[in-house]
């Protein structure tokens, strides 16, 4: 059976040339046997080819590989950086030990344990690769050593803090110097959109990407309970650019929120005010297309300034998680944050609260008699 080869890219000539390349990295794959001899770099190649034609498989997952794999040609790149290629990518399957991918990934996870943790990643797929071509028995990494990463402890915002960051963020809007960030006097005015932003996050749940690819179309302030639904996201990658992706990062992430007064009148006043788009997105970039959340992240560090730096965009997503789980169990706030796990995520990773224990203390009330 032939698999159709398709590609994309933000003019045709860049689609085209996106379509070659896969054609012809599908065609050195095949042509391409792998044994003992064969490099890692060489088999680096070979493994990103392949995960091209594996469905499930994101361009940005891709992307993320090879840039761990490649050495960066961009000047401004840090040197020395830790890539699979340059630290490894001259030794044969046959000479890729466990012992010689323990030590590297120990050195990587001197610089970061999430980079260790990728490079444990990409190494085991590749060399599965190599067994499933029968140039090894199995796969050194099984026996690698696991990156033990430390978990951060949920933090949520009370209402408190939430009330002090908005004043903050008001101050911010003005112009005026806040702690950290110096005052600013000239250039275009602030935009609110810093701050409608984080309305609709809090008052969503929603991942930062999902918040900045709203749409119109996907919200019914008319119903009796206004609501929205949450459809796609914000994404970059090398084969479309920065674009909006017409899914969410899971099949449980499309989902319809219902949403709380305030925010509808946030809605409100921007639908009042928005001008028309061609992606039809409520927070458009000044130039009316998809805002940069890596611009917005930047804007966002300022406008905190130094007083709120642990508050991130993730942090509204953590305290809806905490307030929804304490109201309505960790299932529902599953479903609100667009969880399929019945909540195992949202206690893991999200609900800022502590283990609840029985009451034993009829049985420890011995100890007094």
């Amino acid at each position: 059976m032939t698999r159709p080869v398709q590609a994309f890219g933000p003019t045709r000539a860049r689609a085209e040339s996106h379509l070659k390349d896969k054609l012809a990295n599908r065609s050195h794959y095949r042509d391409n046997a792998i044994t003992r001899d064969t490099t890692l770099a060489e088999l680096a190649d070979l493994w990103l080819a392949e995960l091209g034609f594996e469905d499930g498989v994101s361009q940005q997952t891709i992307d993320l590989y090879r840039d761990e794999i490649d050495v960066s040609t961009d000047r401004r790149a840090r040197k020395g950086t830790i890539k699979i290629k340059s630290a490894i990518g001259g030794v044969r399957v046959q000479e890729a030990t466990t012992s010689r991918l323990d030590q590297h990934i120990k050195a990587v996870a001197l610089v970061g344990k999430e980079k260790a943790s990728r490079h444990r990643v990409i190494l085991s797929g590749m060399m599965g690769l190599a067994v499933r071509h029968d140039a090894l028995d199995q796969n050194p990494v099984r026996d690698v050593a696991k990156i033990r990463k430390r978990r951060d402890k949920p933090r949520a915002a009370n209402l408190e803090t939430l009330n002090a960051l908005r004043a903050q963020l008001e101050t911010w809007l003005s112009g005026k110097a806040i702690d950290g960030t110096p005052a600013y006097t000239s250039g275009p005015r602030r935009s609110r959109a810093i701050l409608d932003i984080a309305d609709v996050a809090l008052a969503t749940g929603a991942r930062p990407g999902e918040v900045l690819a709203i749409r119109w179309r996907d919200i019914n302030l008319a119903a009796t309970v206004p609501e929205l639904t949450i459809s796609g996201t914000i994404v970059r990658n090398s084969a479309k650019g920065l674009h909006r992706q017409e899914w969410t990062k899971t099949d449980a992430g499309y989902r319809t929120v219902r949403l709380p007064r305030f925010v509808v009148d946030t809605l409100l006043r921007l639908q009042v005010d928005a001008t028309a788009n061609e992606l039809d997105l409520v927070f458009p970039d000044r130039k009316g297309g998809v805002r940069d959340p890596h611009n917005f992240r930047r804007t966002w560090r300022q406008a905190r300034g130094t007083e709120f730096t642990w508050i991130t965009g993730k942090t509204f997503r953590k305290t809806v998680a905490t307030l929804l789980s304490d109201e309505y169990g960790d299932q529902q706030a599953a479903r609100q944050l667009g969880h399929s796990d019945g909540g195992e995520i949202v206690r893991k990773h999200y609900a800022d609260k502590p283990t609840e224990v029985a009451d034993f203390t009829r049985a420890l009330d011995r100890f007094a008699s």
